[in-house]
């Protein structure tokens, strides 16, 4: 397996560089520049404080900070003795980041010049390096919204991204790139959108093996979002989410190991008030060129892996959710693929895609606010309860929703056969499976599979193919498709009976 620390390290890393970069706080031009300093100097250290947490063990924390000013009218802001704990084995010792703010006029100014240690190294807490983290600093400039608190405009280039440790862990980054910014809605409401590229991925596990991507995007909008309010939530989110974790960790040190119940229920109300400061949002994550090799071979690659999700109405009575799946040119060499129809009926391409409408989504946001800060639970049997309670939950509040699911074209491709789907339920609390509803379902290429399996009739997976399609034939409605084969086509129905219905013929 690999060592999850480079990870942490390169987590760190970024809340490290937010936290420098959101410390920055409204600097007023003025013809006392050393007074401007100093009052720019006790914002950033205000911020810092807020982001640092309350908590006796604090995951980020500094040493000074300094703002001295420049010769272009711009203030040289240096936090130092940075450092980030995500747990209690070490920590990344950052050092001193720096940057330039300048007052652009009385309601923004320009950030630039970002300085971070090129290397940063992982320590024990007897002081002594288990690891690292080095990266180069390639470009960065914002645009710094007084009125909004937050970066309107930003963007910047990350380069020969690195993180070590002593356990044999070693992940690699060639290039990072982001952008992002708010557009103002007016009344602190404002749309936020980002995108982040990552080239060149690697990542060596303590075996030998090596997983890489070639590139990663990530793109993602918030609709309608609260800024102000949601900033808050989300650190005090953070604070408590990284002490539950670090008191997990602590095992039996004697240490508490849960939040206080005063601290769940501030846990409980971030939840539910960043649920309420946001109207909708727009995800995707698209993977490019994935593959994991070892000791010469090539047992899994992936041209492209994508993942969209766009959510809407989740401050409101009733919200939506689609859910889009894709893959490409997948191929697998393993051992427990040598029969012929095992490759044959590998899918290499496909996609999924989910629709659901009329989710209650006030009533979905309270039971989960209610109930995450149990699901975080140290003990793992009391953790497994919680979240299979909320679950049931969950399941109590959708049932009597009258949502609608609809399965939106999707298909499966393999060698040999392709699969294609769709169709629509409607929850229903009164029907035995929860839904009626019906879904289509178009099997191609299935006379073919049928054709290789019967040249090797010894082969399990080959009597596993032949009994499958006799059982198809059963219920089949046979089509011709625009290619001239063979289509074996199914109508799979559920009534408010709980019977399931084949083409019309219950399914036995």
């Amino acid at each position: 397996m690999t060592s999850d620390r480079p990870a942490r390290a390169g987590r760190g890393f970024l809340a490290i560089g937010l936290a420098g970069l959101l410390a920055l706080t409204a600097c007023e031009k003025g013809p006392d520049r050393e007074q401007t300093a100093a009052e720019l100097k006790s914002s950033v250290e205000a911020e810092l404080k807020k982001l640092e947490g309350s908590s006796a063990q604090k995951v980020l924390s500094h040493g000074a900070v300094s703002v001295s000013p420049q010769d272009d009218g711009a203030y040289l802001v240096a936090i130092e003795g940075v450092k980030f704990q995500p747990g209690p084995d070490g920590y990344l010792d950052v050092g001193t980041i720096s940057y330039l703010a300048k007052p652009k006029d009385e309601k923004f100014y320009e950030v630039s010049g970002l300085t971070i240690p090129q290397a940063m190294a992982f320590k024990g807490l007897d002081g002594k390096d288990r690891g690292g983290l080095s990266i180069t600093t390639k470009s960065f400039s914002g645009l710094y919204s007084k009125e909004l608190a937050s970066f309107q405009e930003l963007a910047g280039e990350f380069a020969d991204i690195a993180a070590t440790d002593d356990k044999g862990g070693d992940v690699r980054l060639a290039n990072a790139k982001f952008t992002g910014g708010l557009t103002d809605k007016g009344g602190g409401v404002a749309d936020s959108v980002g995108s982040l590229v990552l080239s060149g991925l690697t990542a060596k596990d303590t075996g030998g093996g090596i997983f890489s991507v070639a590139e990663t995007q990530v793109d993602g909008k918030y609709d309608s979002m609260k800024i102000a309010e949601y900033q808050a939530a989300m650190m005090k989110y953070q604070e408590l989410a990284m002490k539950q974790a670090a008191l997990s960790e602590q095992g039996a040190s004697g240490q508490p190991a849960s939040l206080s119940a005063e601290e769940q229920k501030s846990l409980t109300d971030a939840i539910a008030t960043m649920a309420a400061s946001v109207k909708g949002g727009d995800f995707k994550v698209a993977f490019k060129g994935l593959k994991y090799s070892e000791s010469g071979a090539e047992p899994f690659s992936l041209g492209g892996l994508t993942m969209a999700a766009l959510m809407d109405g989740i401050n409101q009575e009733k919200g939506s959710f689609n859910f889009d799946l894709g893959i490409q040119d997948l191929v697998v060499s393993s051992p427990d693929l040598t029969s012929p129809v095992s490759r044959a009926s590998l899918p290499r391409s496909g996609n999924l895609g989910l629709r659901i409408t009329e989710i209650p989504s006030k009533d979905v946001v309270k039971v989960l606010a209610d109930n995450l800060p149990a699901v975080a639970s140290a003990e793992p049997a009391m953790a497994e309860a919680n979240a299979t309670a909320m679950l049931v939950a969950l399941q109590a509040v959708l049932q009597t929703s009258g949502a609608k699911i609809e399965i939106a074209p999707s298909q499966l491709v393999s060698e040999l056969v392709e699969l294609k789907a769709d169709g629509m339920f409607n929850v229903a609390q009164q029907s035995m499976f929860g839904m009626i509803g019906a879904l289509n379902v178009a099997i191609r290429g299935v006379d073919d599979l049928v054709a290789l399996a019967q040249q090797t009739p010894g082969d399990f997976e080959s009597q596993q193919v032949m009994g499958g399609a006799e059982m198809l034939q059963q219920y089949s409605a046979r089509e011709q498709g625009a290619d001239g084969k063979p289509v074996d086509t199914f109508k799979i129905e559920i009534n408010e009976a709980g019977q399931v219905l084949v083409n019309g013929k219950p399914l036995m």
